[in-house]
């Protein structure tokens, strides 16, 4: 049974307060992806060419009991190279915060730090200015050390303690709002493996610290990863990158049993079971096709309604239908009641084959106005042709009249050009034919 636990950092207060999570990023791309080419991430105008890539090997960073861990894949940051540059990146928050606390957590395992130092992690207004800076220094040969910064005018403050190279560290950033003028704090957090972050949120390792010069930001909107200068930035893996309104370790909710597939012709249904639920709002079921993408591309199919709270195993199926041929992947989108979510994704790759046999489906639906699907199946590569008669035999429409490859397919027809009655449909392929009728009702 794989454990699958979601860890948010969220404030626990005094008074109850539903908590919001703004941004998620566990780098769930194809090996070698250019975090740009996503639909997520844009990068810097005139930033540098080379790009951000999901990182070689295969498989992100873990941290006990933190949400992303070992989810997706990660990211390497490397130092800005020589005449070309290399390219920082910037995606948005799921809404713009001009008061009380952002936390921003993320994993990083350091290969190099450079002797000035340069920062990597940022927070961006939606005028593009930089906040809530994180650098990195050496310290010593293997060490480093991680310091905070407001804004460019504010000044670098680092943390004392020396994290050791080619080790996974959680970090934490918390960036407060405070009223009047360039007075804006800042708290760092970072966690070793053997002791991760309490239920309450404790001392930070670093501050506050009362930034007292350099401008605040008129809002937060946005995360950067930056890849800096040459010879000041530093060399890294990063992943599992969270941004909240609040401190939290409490788990969400869901222990996972067990998520399967299974396939009859073009039909996929999913089966999944968990053992228990806390605030389960419930599932998004989401496909991506992998024919022909350079970049993972995930689209909402369907929602199943969770179970609440519960110590009882639950069980849930979704059937994905009319599928044409080709490999597809799923995952599930689990969602509290606060808004917060994880991603959980099937392990194998899902293949909709050529079916074995011709075939022609009764069209749905039947009756219809104007509009209803028609399937049908090709076993060979050849010349197909669809077409529709009225009750005189008279040819009123021609769908499909070309070569098709093998596979299942679809076709919608609109019937709003024709009159009320019964047509016929008629399939051709090869030495194949088959006819059915249908009703238009207007």
């Amino acid at each position: 049974m794989k454990k699958l636990i979601v860890i948010i950092c969220i404030l626990l207060l005094t008074t109850p307060k539903s908590y919001s999570q703004l941004f998620e990023e566990n780098f769930d791309y194809p090996v070698l992806t250019s975090i740009s080419s996503t639909a997520a991430w844009t990068a810097v105008p005139l930033s540098g060419l080379v790009p951000i890539l999901v990182t070689v090997p295969l498989g992100g960073l873990t941290f006990p009991l933190y949400a992303g861990s070992g989810m997706g894949n990660a990211a390497t940051l490397l130092p800005g190279v020589p005449v070309v540059g290399s390219e920082d990146d910037f995606a948005s928050l799921s809404s713009s915060q001009t008061s009380g606390s952002v936390y921003s957590s993320f994993m990083i395992n350091v290969v190099a730090a450079q002797p000035t130092g340069d920062y990597f992690f940022a927070l961006r207004s939606s005028a593009g200015l930089v906040y809530s800076r994180v650098y990195i220094r050496p310290d010593g040969l293997l060490g480093y050390n991680l310091g905070i910064e407001k804004a460019a005018s504010s000044g670098v403050v680092y943390a004392s303690p020396t994290y050791s190279v080619l080790t996974t560290y959680l970090v934490i950033v918390k960036y407060t709002f405070v009223p009047g003028f360039g007075n804006d704090e800042m708290s760092l957090f970072v966690f070793a493996a053997a002791s991760p972050p309490p239920m309450i949120e404790p001392t930070p390792t670093l501050g506050p610290i009362p930034f007292g010069s350099g401008l605040d930001p008129a809002n937060l909107s946005q995360v950067l990863l930056r890849q800096g200068g040459e010879s000041i930035s530093p060399t890294l893996i990063i992943d599992g990158i969270y941004v909240e309104t609040s401190w939290n370790n409490t788990t969400l909710p869901v222990e996972l049993a067990s998520f399967t597939s299974a396939v009859n012709k073009r039909n996929v249904t999913l089966n999944w079971a968990t053992a228990s639920e806390s605030n389960n709002s419930g599932f998004s079921i989401e496909r991506s096709d992998v024919r022909g993408q350079t970049s993972t591309v995930w689209t909402k199919i369907g929602s199943v309604t969770g179970n609440g709270t519960t110590t009882t195993p639950q069980s849930y199926s979704y059937t994905d239908r009319n599928l044409a041929s080709g490999n597809y992947n799923y995952r599930l989108k689990q969602t509290d009641f606060n808004g917060n979510f994880e991603y959980f994704n099937l392990s194998n790759e899902v293949v909709v084959g050529i079916p074995a046999s011709y075939d022609l489906s009764q069209n749905y639906p039947n009756p219809f106005n104007p509009t209803t699907n028609i399937n049908y199946e090709i076993p060979f590569d050849g010349k197909v042709s669809l077409k529709i008669f009225d009750m005189s035999g008279k040819e009123v429409a021609s769908l499909v009249n070309e070569v098709k490859t093998a596979g299942y397919y679809t076709y919608n027809f609109n019937a709003s050009s024709l009159s009320s009655g019964v047509y016929f449909y008629s399939l051709s392929a090869n030495n194949f034919t088959a006819t059915k009728k249908m009703m238009l009702l207007k």
